[in-house]
């Protein structure tokens, strides 16, 4: 099966380019873990299970939403890495499925794009709860790890992006990240003059 056989392909081409959708839907058409996708879908909403993607749920959420996830802080594929004649170079494909093949699809996915093969590594020196816990390869992990409720969820993801994404400049991801805190501030003195 190739990526223009499914119906929802016209969808996420028109939000990122026929080249991108080529390669974003190859990495489901091959995933053995996208619990029995239904490509036969027109709707991108139920063509696959977006969470057991290896691209994960907000990467087709934003693609749905008609918003492009390159520009909100998913790593675009380079398509331009070509095989040389003379030295055997992985294109990020095969180096996906290579990865795939010996860590699974969470961890292939963080190495081929993500930023797990330029992150440093802990020398010791700091303490153990900066250090991020293991598999996580964004943000969601980590807010689920340390089970932060809904408004330090917020928080923490507003003051991640801060000043990063063109829908919210610095002055509305502060007054965000305010809003949110005040909101959790006021959960814990009700919580608290309960006792």
């Amino acid at each position: 099966m190739k990526p223009t056989d499914l119906e929802c392909y016209q969808q996420v081409a028109a939000v990122i380019g026929e080249a991108y959708a080529d390669y974003e839907l190859q990495l489901v058409i091959d995933c053995i873990d996208c619990n029995s996708p239904d490509f036969s879908n027109s709707l991108l909403v139920s063509a696959f299970n977006w969470g057991l993607s290896p691209q994960k749920w907000d990467f087709w959420d934003f693609v749905d939403e008609g918003k492009n996830p390159y520009e909100y802080g998913h790593v675009k594929p380079d398509l331009n890495v070509h095989k040389s004649e003379t030295v055997d170079i992985e294109s990020p494909v095969e180096q996906f499925n290579r990865l795939r093949a010996e860590k699974g699809t969470e961890a292939a996915y963080s190495l081929t794009f993500g930023a797990e093969s330029s992150k440093e590594r802990s020398d010791g020196s700091t303490a153990s709860y900066y250090e991020l816990p293991e598999g996580a390869t964004e943000l969601q992990h980590l807010i689920s790890h340390r089970n932060m409720n809904a408004q330090i969820g917020e928080v923490f993801r507003s003051c991640y992006r801060y000043g990063l994404v063109s829908h919210s400049d610095m002055l509305r991801d502060a007054k965000k990240i305010k809003f949110y805190a005040q909101a959790e501030i006021e959960r814990l003195e009700k919580l608290a003059s309960i006792k």
